[in-house]
């Protein structure tokens, strides 16, 4: 008759070194002797009580994060989209709002009164009022570019002038993204963003710059 605990032959589970090192382990989980088994091992019941699993439950991820912050239901349904889909439609949703027209190229996301114009979007990290813009290509053809946040119950966007934009590379507020592109956080380019609340506050923006 086979061991009730390896389901091996040759031995009892009285015997059975495997019971020996799932005791160990078991006593170092907390768990009960009853409990005692080998083909728990790989089971939730087992591993959810590992020092590693532990760690990880402690640590907030950006869906709990807008949950726990009371976000509506259609701002989690974007945040639960990984990274690109969610880059793609936040630009798409962006470009609607602000009644952006045709990209001229794949180097720009709309136009809006000539002006060629980047959006970059992108949401809180877990637990913290900042987030990561990336992708900022000095070369493409645009003018403008648009920083967008995901906030709990819309969106929150800023403008800047892409010459501008650039020149902060030299303070070390935009930064080198691997081997091609640059990326920024909100904290490093709050203070040089102008915030945007309509159609009008762009409009304004763009006018003013052109006259100066």
């Amino acid at each position: 008759m086979p061991c009730s605990i390896c389901k091996k032959n040759g031995h009892t589970k009285r015997t059975c070194k495997d019971s020996e090192s799932l005791s160990e382990l078991f006593s170092a989980l907390d768990l009960s002797s009853s409990d005692l088994s080998s083909s728990d091992l790989l089971y939730c019941k087992t591993w959810k009580h590992t020092k590693t699993f532990k760690t990880i439950q402690k640590k907030e991820t950006q869906l709990q994060f807008y949950t726990r912050m009371d976000a509506s239901p259609e701002v989690l349904q974007l945040v639960a989209l990984d990274s690109k889909p969610f880059g793609s439609v936040g630009e798409k949703i962006i470009s609607e709002l602000f009644g952006l027209g045709p990209r001229t190229s794949s180097q720009n996301d709309g136009t809006l009164n000539g002006k060629k114009i980047e959006i970059k979007c992108a949401r809180y990290w877990a637990g913290i009022d900042d987030c990561k813009w990336q992708h900022l290509e000095p070369d493409h053809d645009y003018e403008y570019a648009l920083f967008v946040i995901l906030d709990f119950h819309g969106w929150k966007v800023w403008v800047i002038r892409k010459s501008q934009l650039m020149g902060l590379r030299e303070k070390d507020k935009v930064k080198p993204q691997g081997k091609q592109g640059w990326w920024t956080t909100k904290s490093a380019m709050l203070p040089d963003l102008t915030p945007i609340h309509s159609v009008a506050d762009l409009q304004a923006f763009l006018q003013t710059v052109a006259d100066e």
